[in-house]
């Protein structure tokens, strides 16, 4: 049974504790003692909350009960350390904040707070969660754990890791151009990146707000389903906040195939794609096809300029936001600190260019998306490359990965991406799927039912 805790879905471990067949605190000491004997290699965790953890295991055995709707009682978890605990540092991944002392909670760690889950600790990441391939030289960079040689994936590389290493069992991570599917991906997990504003980010520290979102990483589509009926809800506190009613999430019995419409872009998401990334993303459009889904083909002229228009926004935004850092640049990364200082010289008219350009890219893909439920692409364009030839911010793969992710930033869809497959190196491919505004609850249940048809999301990494 240990071995099987590792990785066992929020609803087996749910079963398990109502059962009365393990309980919480037993479910944390296996985590925390695998923690222990495995992250010193994968440094996945930047702080764990050992004696903390317990506590709350043992609070939570108070509520277990068939009668709960909340699934997370107990249930072992990694925030990203972007996100604020009460009195526990806030480092995001830098020296810069190395004292940085959380006085109050963020609004997601109350919701976990208040459902009684356990909080593990605090995962890594890319400092101030600016990087797509996990790097990391302050806190020491994430191991990707099906070769530990390769990246992880970035920003929410310690996230990614822990949940594919089986060190939690679902982690939070924040997204701005991909920053939960790009390691979810490369780490064959599931990463689901809400409608923005779906979950508040107070308390979660900014990159860019027009961008920013926060989302579950978790082995399968419907454990993340079960943390966004905990953790979405509108915030008056976050004035980009929306109301997706939590009643909004649940798992379909049944799902209408036949009246599903999937398209497939005909441009940008499918070029210059490593071979065997289109080779298992295909397949997985064959499985859908197979499953009944009605596919089509779409047009998609304008999503090369996605890119350009995500880094035009969030460069200036990601500046004002450091401005009181910069001061103490001698202490940043030489990679992040040389992304903000190679975007100082933007102007306010450049800024308000790339932001009258996102809203002219955000109404086409809108008029694009009338008559399409969802669209089926690659996560990213790359296989993971060594950790050792990744410290230049500007090689090939830096440059690529969120080629396709930031896309949906842009326009703040729901977006997901699954595992649909191993390389012939046995590394993970993520297929991504990306809905209309405020359907977060259709999209997740197509990829429930592409994973109860598949069994990729059930490879386990060797490490």
């Amino acid at each position: 049974m240990t071995k099987e805790l590792y990785y066992s879905s929020i609803n087996e471990l749910n079963e398990l504790y109502i059962n009365k067949k393990t309980s919480p605190t037993e479910v944390t000491k296996v985590f925390l003692e695998r923690i222990k004997k495995h992250d010193s290699d994968l440094n996945s965790f930047i702080n764990v909350y050992e004696n903390d953890a317990i506590e709350d295991a043992k609070e939570a055995e108070k509520y277990i009960s068939n009668k709960n709707e909340n699934k997370l009682i107990g249930i072992p978890i990694g925030l990203k350390d972007l996100v604020d605990v009460k009195g526990k540092i806030t480092t995001a991944g830098s020296k810069i904040l190395e004292g940085n002392i959380a006085d109050k909670n963020a609004k997601i760690t109350e919701d976990f707070i208040n459902s009684k889950s356990v909080i593990l600790g605090k995962t890594n990441l890319v400092e101030f969660a600016f990087g797509t391939l996990g790097i990391n030289t302050t806190t020491k960079t994430c191991r990707n754990p099906w070769n530990m040689a390769k990246v992880p994936g970035g920003s929410s590389s310690g996230s990614a890791v822990s949940v594919s290493s089986g060190l939690t069992t679902f982690a939070i991570g924040t997204d701005t151009g991909g920053s939960v599917r790009m390691p979810a991906s490369l780490c064959g997990i599931t990463g689901f990146k809400p409608t923005y504003g779906a979950v508040s980010r107070v308390g979660v520290k900014d990159l860019s707000w027009t961008m920013d979102h926060v989302g579950p990483m978790a082995r399968s589509a419907e454990d993340c389903l079960e943390v966004m009926k905990v953790i979405s809800g509108h915030d008056a506190r976050d004035k980009y906040s929306i109301d997706l009613s939590k009643d909004r999430f649940n798992i379909e019995k049944s799902i209408d195939r036949e009246k599903i419409k999937i398209g497939i872009p005909k441009q940008y998401f499918f070029d210059d794609v490593d071979s065997q990334i289109l080779n298992r993303v295909n397949k997985s459009i064959e499985i859908f096809k197979d499953l009944g889904y009605k596919l089509v083909e779409v047009d998609l002229p304008f999503v090369s300029s996605g890119r350009n228009i995500n880094v035009g926004v969030l460069i200036p935004e990601a500046i004002s936001i450091h401005r009181q850092f910069l001061k103490k640049s001698e202490l940043y990364t030489k990679t992040v600190i040389n992304r903000l200082l190679g975007g100082i010289g933007v102007t306010a008219d450049e800024y308000l260019d790339a932001s009258r350009a996102m809203s002219a890219f955000n109404y086409q893909m809108s008029a694009k998306m009338k008559d399409i439920d969802a669209l089926l692409t690659p996560t990213v364009p790359v296989i993971a490359p060594n950790i050792e030839d990744s410290y230049d911010p500007n090689t090939l793969e830096a440059n690529s990965m969120g080629r396709f992710t930031g896309v949906f930033n842009l326009t703040g869809q729901p977006s997901i991406s699954i595992p649909c497959g191993l390389t012939n190196e046995n590394l993970p491919v993520g297929l991504m799927i990306s809905g209309k505004l405020k359907e977060d609850n259709k999209i997740l249940n197509i990829a429930i039912d592409f994973q109860n048809n598949t069994d990729f999301n059930n490879s386990i990494p060797k490490f």
